[in-house]
């Protein structure tokens, strides 16, 4: 039986990486694109001219999805990565046939590959959801040496729509 080891330590660029994929995509990507190019249109357009308040109003919409939201985001992992515990200290991942082991300390949890919502691949980390917002965190940082290991599972145990064709 073949197991790949690794441990991982959740960052605050970690986790705000991982909160902008999942912010940013879909329609919601979409509807984001539109108002703040809808925004920067009218602004160029002159739509504001003359009045102030429609200007500054059309500058904050522009920004909004831009500059706002981002900072709002990093924020919000700032605080989760600093006020919770379980980002403190490394968490242990052991994969194996059967599934996934995390560990931390003596605490530990399990879940099979079926368990596996959905993965995803981007240029800086794997994120392998186990629910629509839950997901583990993994810095390609911390896969460095067993990176094409852990893809071999996932493309072993998980059909291509759980394991993404992002999956290489």
């Amino acid at each position: 039986m073949k197991e790949v080891k690794f441990s991982v330590l959740v960052t605050v660029k970690d986790m705000f990486l991982f909160l902008v994929h999942h912010s940013y995509r879909g329609v919601s990507l979409l509807a984001d694109a539109i108002v703040t190019f809808g925004a920067i249109g009218l602004l160029i357009a002159g739509f504001g001219e003359g009045d102030p308040v429609k200007t500054v109003a059309l500058i904050f919409v522009a920004l909004l999805f831009t500059v706002v939201h981002p900072l709002q985001l990093y924020m919000k992992a700032r605080k989760q990565v600093k006020r919770n515990e379980v980002f403190k200290k490394p968490l242990d991942y052991v994969l194996t046939d059967e599934g996934i082991t995390l560990s931390q300390e003596e605490q530990s949890q399990s879940i099979t590959w079926a368990d596996v919502y959905q993965v995803k691949e981007y240029k800086s980390q794997i994120l392998v959801y186990t629910g629509r917002v839950y997901a583990f965190v993994w810095p390609k940082s911390a896969l460095a040496e067993c990176e094409a290991e852990v893809k071999e599972l996932f493309k072993k145990h998980l059909s291509e729509q759980v394991a993404g064709k992002s999956i290489k």
